[in-house]
Order: C-alpha cells, then sequence, then structure tokens
C-alpha cells in the first residue's frame, strides 16, 4: 500500500471516528425506533447534504493553500468566526469529557456533582497527554482509535444477535423501524439534528482537515467513506439496542423511545441489572460508548489546540495547557447535573452558528463555488439558522438556569458576526483565483 492509499485510509477512519460519537450508539436508534422508516430516509437526505458541504469547506481550505485560520484572519477578515468555534469547542468539551468518563466509570463514581469531575478530570488528563505528547502521531492515534471502535461494533452486534434470546418484545421493535410514519416537523427536526451531530460540523474539524491534506488526497473519499462509516455503526447499534431494549422492562424501553435525551441516559442507567446475565455484552457495550466518545473529543481538542497555537504564536504543550486548562476550569464550574444539562442545551444552540461560521469560507470567494457547492450552502445556512431559532425558543421555554443556555449561545453568535470589531485583524490579502 503506498503512502496516499494507506493516508487515505487512516484519515478515512479519523473521520468515521469523530463523526461517530456517543449519539450514534444511544441516540440515533431512538431517533429510528421513534419514527420509524420515514425517520431514517430523511436523515439519510440531511446527512448526504451536510456531507457534502463538509466536503467542500475541506476542498475550499486545501485549495486555499492557507492554514485555515489564517484564511478567517488574513483572506475574509472574520477571526471572530474562528475564536467562536474555538469558544464552541471549549464548551463541548468541558461536559462531554464527563460523559466519555461515566460511560466507563459511572457504576463505581456515580453520576453526581463529584462523580462527573473526577470522570472530567482524568479524561482531560487523557486528551492533555495525548495531544501534547504525540504530536505528529496525533492524527494516527485517533485513526487507529476510530479503527478499533468500529470493529467493537460489529463484535457487540453480532455477540449481542447470537446471545440474546429474541421475544415479542424484539420483534415488536424491530416492525417500529420499518414503520412508514407522516413526516412532521418534529420528525424533520429530529433527523436533521442527528444529521448535524452525524457529520460533526460546528467544531472546526474539517476546515482544520483541508489544511494538512494536499491535492493528492481525494476529500469526497476520505468524508464520505468516513460518514458512511458512521451511518452504518448506527445501523449496527441500532440492531444491538433492538435485541438489548427488551431487557429492561417496557416502561424503560418506552421513556427510552420518547424521552429524549434523558430517557437515553435511563436506559444506560439500568443497563448493568438488564444485561447481568450478558457480562461480555455489558463491558462491550460500555467500551463502545467510551471509544466513541474518546474518538470524537480528540479532534475536537486538536481543533482548538491548532486555532491556539496559531492565532496566538505559542508552542503546541503550551496551547494545550492553554486549551486543557480552559476546558478544565469550565468543566469544574458545569459539574453539577443540572448546570451541565444547561451547558449541553448552550452548546446544542451555540453550535449551529459555528456551523455557518465554518462554512463562510465556500461562499467568501476564496475559490469561485460551483452551483452545487452554493445549492448546498444555501440549503444548509437555512438548516442552521432555523436550527438556532428553533433551539433557542426551546431554552427559553425550559426557563431557569436554562436562560445561560441561550445567554452563551447568542455570545458565541455575536462573536462570530461582529467579532472582529474586537478582535484585530491582519491586513486582508488577495484571494485566491
Amino acid at each position: 500500500m503506498d503512502e496516499v492509499k494507506k493516508w487515505t485510509f487512516y484519515l478515512m477512519m479519523l473521520v468515521a471516528g469523530f463523526a461517530t460519537g456517543i449519539g450514534t450508539i444511544g441516540l440515533f436508534p431512538q431517533m429510528w425506533l421513534e419514527f420509524g422508516l420515514t425517520g431514517l430516509m430523511v436523515h439519510i437526505v440531511f446527512l448526504a447534504i451536510l456531507t457534502y458541504l463538509a466536503i467542500s469547506e475541506t476542498e475550499v481550505i486545501m485549495k486555499s493553500e492557507y492554514f485555515f485560520t489564517e484564511v478567517y484572519t488574513k483572506l475574509t477578515r472574520k477571526p471572530g468566526m474562528i475564536f467562536a468555534i474555538l469558544t464552541v469547542g471549549v464548551m463541548f468539551l468541558s461536559y462531554y469529557t464527563a460523559n466519555v468518563g461515566l460511560s466507563l466509570l459511572a457504576p463505581v463514581l456515580g453520576t453526581g456533582t463529584l462523580g462527573r469531575l473526577i470522570a472530567k478530570i482524568i479524561i482531560i488528563a487523557l486528551i492533555f497527554v495525548i495531544i501534547s505528547r504525540a504530536k505528529e502521531k496525533t492524527f494516527l492515534i485517533m485513526a487507529l482509535g476510530g479503527l478499533l471502535f468500529i470493529l467493537l461494533i460489529f463484535i457487540i452486534t453480532l455477540i449481542s444477535a447470537v446471545q440474546i434470546p429474541r421475544g415479542p418484545e424484539y420483534s415488536d421493535l424491530a416492525k417500529r423501524l420499518l414503520m412508514f410514519q407522516p413526516i412532521t416537523w418534529e420528525l424533520v427536526r429530529a433527523a436533521t439534528d442527528r444529521a448535524v451531530y452525524g457529520v460533526g460540523l460546528g467544531i472546526g474539524f474539517y476546515i482544520m482537515l483541508g489544511s494538512f491534506i494536499n491535492e493528492r488526497f481525494n476529500a469526497k473519499t476520505i468524508i464520505g467513506g468516513g460518514v458512511l462509516i458512521q451511518l452504518l455503526m448506527g445501523l449496527l447499534s441500532t440492531i444491538s439496542v433492538v435485541h438489548i431494549l427488551p431487557l429492561t422492562g417496557p416502561e424503560v424501553t418506552h421513556n427510552y423511545i420518547y424521552g429524549g435525551e434523558e430517557g437515553a441516559l435511563a436506559m444506560l442507567g439500568v443497563l448493568p441489572k438488564a444485561l447481568s446475565n450478558n457480562p461480555l455484552i455489558l463491558l462491550l457495550f460500555f467500551l463502545g460508548l467510551f471509544m466513541a466518545g474518546l474518538t470524537s473529543i480528540l479532534p475536537m481538542a486538536e481543533v482548538d489546540l491548532q486555532i491556539l497555537q496559531s492565532t496566538m504564536k505559542m508552542g503546541r504543550t503550551k496551547a494545550a495547557v492553554y486549551v486543557m486548562g480552559i476546558v478544565l476550569l469550565l468543566g469544574i464550574l458545569d459539574s453539577p447535573p443540572v448546570v451541565a444539562d444547561m451547558m449541553l442545551k448552550a452548546t446544542s444552540t451555540a453550535i449551529l452558528a459555528t456551523a455557518i461560521f465554518e462554512m463562510y469560507p465556500v461562499i467568501a470567494g476564496i475559490r469561485k463555488p460551483t452551483q452545487l457547492q452554493l445549492i448546498t450552502a444555501a440549503i444548509s445556512g437555512v438548516i442552521f439558522a432555523i436550527g438556532f431559532i428553533v433551539q433557542s425558543l426551546y431554552d427559553i421555554t425550559l426557563g431557569g438556569v436554562y436562560y445561560a443556555s441561550l445567554v452563551l449561545a447568542l455570545i458565541v453568535a455575536a462573536l462570530g458576526i461582529v467579532g472582529e470589531s474586537v478582535v484585530p485583524a491582519p491586513k486582508k490579502e488577495s484571494l485566491g483565483e
């Protein structure tokens, strides 16, 4: 295998690992069970649109011959956008690191404030060691982690299908997956939400990727293949969940299907008891959750590190200290479960704004976009804008501490829109042909 083919494979695994988060295992099956085959089909349509947007973002940065942060600071003179992406990435890591740690340590630490804090400190320390010490091998470690996770999902699915008996409850759940349902606003919202997270837009990963590959690599193969693997992981995870759910009882099953993120967490909480007679499946399932989370947060941390290192002109280790130090500081503040959920809502809202900032180079004239790229960007922009408004209204309806979610999301959006007025930008350079 020559070097280009070898690295194409590694990068495809990297994209697959990044795109396949904990939600692929816990929330994708939930969406499919709630909305049936119609929901899956709508999801795939939006997944295809957003995947092409991710490809376009990568190709534009790749062909610009600029580092991705320089596109914002030197070419488009929108430095606020890249700092907004950094901000939302740090917010994401501050609460998500706890979820990753608890996927393995919850039985020992519990899921309260102290347990969340200890779990995230362990994961933050692990991330810091990898991104500060691995250096040029960081991408390789991420890719191998993605490959390990993929193998785990295949094994979990196979063992679940072989070892867990199939009763009437299994048949009912399997039928739900094949049901056609009317297309409703809630169905479209849920399917689109899963697609945004299924591709992993708004964190800056694809524009960073464009800085590290050249025209010898095919972005369509790398990203399209990686997202396709992510979809396959979701399908396989659904098969496992459909086998496992009947063991949790009808109340937990109903709550899982219709209870959103809280329903998914409740289901995970009863798995140790439900799978007490299947310890291997239990171990592999939670190990799969851990690897899904780890292979997502490592690329996020790398993006944040690269932004800080490039814009502030500091060394890699120093940038890693700053990034993970800020993540830890925020992590201490959002360790209480209710505050963590507030931060989750804030990030879910803000990430729809940063997804627009991430696609900005596609339409900014750096490279003349094709008609298909413009159409894709327009459709995606509408999706993100409507999603931001809907999620903001949802934060308002929750009230209480969730008003802070809206405030944080609006701060991130404002930073991207008018950030150049407070973040000095270098003299504008000529755009590429």
